[in-house]
């Protein structure tokens, strides 16, 4: 990024490349469906692009290129009168393959396999339970694998009230599913 703000338009490129698949899945996860998520992944990084001497050199990358992907599609869900954002079991099935089942590993074993499946049936459920707000924190955590500071700058939040209100998530599915609470 450092080098796009110094006028170097070859720096957009490789910017496009390292992160065009985690933009395009970001974008999926909202607007499910793959025409729309493609247009506003390839948006961003125009805004990127557009953005590019506003852009703090203190900040890191990722959070902020997730903040104009995540406004992006806020606003494209508002103008398409807000489709609520897909389940659990809609996301998880970009891991299946044509007949439908979900791809595994040769090495596990049938025990491990229903043991999954019902972990994955029971987390789908807990996911359901929560508020769209509730379930992108949870989403951005543990499927992105970001940060509370980096999720604080995607949602426009500091990084205290995400982690608090990340303790209240999982507390209280871990209250509302007592007997699996070890697996939350």
């Amino acid at each position: 990024m450092a080098l796009l703000c110094q006028g170097e338009r070859e720096a957009l490129a490789e910017l496009v490349r390292r992160y065009q698949n985690d933009i395009f899945r970001f974008c999926l996860h909202y607007m499910r469906e793959y025409e729309s998520a493609r247009e506003l992944a390839q948006e961003t990084f125009i805004r990127v692009f557009a953005a590019r001497g506003r852009f703090d050199p203190c900040r890191r990358f990722r959070p902020w290129v997730l903040c104009i992907a995540r406004n992006l599609c806020l606003n494209e869900l508002k103008r398409k009168k807000a489709v609520p954002m897909e389940s659990l079991e809609d996301y998880a099935s970009t891991a299946r393959d044509e007949s439908g089942e979900i791809l595994r590993s040769v090495a596990d074993s049938p025990d491990r396999q229903a043991m999954a499946a019902e972990r994955r049936e029971f987390l789908m459920e807990a996911l359901g339970t929560l508020d769209e707000e509730a379930r992108e924190i949870v989403m951005l955590r543990f499927y992105h694998r970001l940060p509370a500071r980096d999720i604080a700058e995607a949602v426009g939040s500091t990084e205290g009230a995400v982690r608090t209100r990340l303790h209240r998530i999982l507390k209280s599915l871990r209250h509302s599913f007592g007997e699996w609470a070890d697996d939350l």
